[in-house]
């Protein structure tokens, strides 16, 4: 590994305790390994998203989401970014990610793009795929706009734009709280003081809701189109997306933010970072799916 190394202390000052203890040495014995992921996992990591996130996430399902050159870009430049955690069984496959993105607050032309995006989404809503047309109507009836809640908050740094996955044989051993977890210290680590996350599935609302705010959220019946069609007409038991924030503190991560760079190419980082999982963890019932 590239030696970067998060060792938690106080982790119960983040995570709340509920159901059992999952111990550091659990995932020892599982030989499961936390890492940042390199791009030349990226194809590993949209095989794991074609299987275990795609065909259950309520917004991809209802439309029939597959891989496509388009999807496999957007996954292949949040890994480049760097603020990417994986983690990896005895035999070093991939069962679970935590995929995310560092905004920062101050980048005046990502703003000005961001912005005319906004504003031109409903226009162009004809010429977009159906996942962004519901995509849209979600950022709407959320009222999301990232750079206001980064005000509100005096954050410069903001980490976002998540997809939560577990394999669907690695699920109820805490692995969606620990990705969440450790994504959190490595985005802590180079700079980030706020995160926010739409949950999109009854799983991952549930971790957040442990120790994120929710801000807002919507049912999903509730989206219909310009002729009163539902976007999503069979959302299952995930009913809902919710907004979620937590401010970020620079405690929660031992990560050295010279290490980060040091071991980083200008694209991406060259081999993965180890992480050490945090103490003491306690795991929802079902930790999959997506955010």
């Amino acid at each position: 590994s590239s030696g970067i190394n998060a060792e938690y202390g106080g982790a119960d000052q983040f995570i709340h305790r509920v159901g059992g203890q999952i111990h550091r040495k659990q995932f020892d014995i599982a030989g499961i390994q936390f890492l940042t992921i390199p791009l030349e996992r990226a194809e590993e990591v949209l095989e794991l998203l074609a299987v275990s996130y795609l065909p259950e996430n309520p917004i991809d399902a209802s439309v029939r989401v597959q891989r496509s050159d388009g999807f496999d870009a957007y996954i292949s430049r949040l890994i480049e970014k760097s603020a990417c955690v994986m983690a990896v069984d005895s035999e070093d496959k991939i069962v679970g990610v935590r995929l995310a993105e560092i905004i920062d607050v101050d980048d005046a032309l990502l703003k000005l793009t961001t912005s005319v995006q906004d504003a031109l989404a409903y226009v162009l809503s004809p010429f977009h795929s159906d996942r962004e047309v519901i995509h849209w109507a979600i950022i709407r009836a959320l009222q999301y706009n990232l750079y206001d809640i980064a005000a509100e908050q005096a954050s410069k740094r903001v980490l976002t734009h998540g997809i939560l996955c577990v394999a669907a044989g690695s699920r109820h051993m805490g692995l969606g709280t620990e990705l969440i977890t450790q994504s959190e210290a490595l985005a802590v680590a180079q700079g980030c003081d706020l995160t926010v996350v739409m949950g999109t599935t009854l799983n991952s609302q549930a971790i957040f809701r442990r120790s994120y705010t929710a801000l807002r959220s919507v049912d999903y019946l509730d989206l219909k189109d310009s002729n009163g069609g539902y976007l999503i007409p069979y959302p299952g038991k995930d009913t809902s997306c919710v907004l979620f924030m937590k401010v970020l503190l620079p405690q929660q991560s031992n990560f050295e933010k010279e290490d980060i760079e040091k071991d980083r190419p200008e694209t991406s980082l060259s081999e993965p970072g180890k992480i050490g999982p945090t103490d003491e963890l306690l795991t929802p019932r079902d930790e999959n799916k997506s955010m």
